[in-house]
């Protein structure tokens, strides 16, 4: 594999983790808040379709 097509890559994959980890601080918070108050913050099912999508474009490029 040469360089270029090395790195376009590692930046695919570092672009979806940065996103894969957004996701799970969006669900780290909505847990403590559910435990805490016991509100809703948005669709939690929509967060995780989300962050399984970043997690298999993450797999798929390594």
């Amino acid at each position: 594999m040469n360089d270029k097509i090395y790195f376009d890559k590692l930046h695919i994959i570092a672009d979806h983790a940065e996103k894969l980890a957004s996701y799970l601080q969006v669900l780290h918070v909505y847990a403590e808040s559910e435990m805490t108050y016991n509100d809703k913050i948005g669709n939690i099912y929509e967060i995780l379709g989300l962050a399984v999508k970043e997690a298999d474009i993450i797999i798929e490029n390594t």
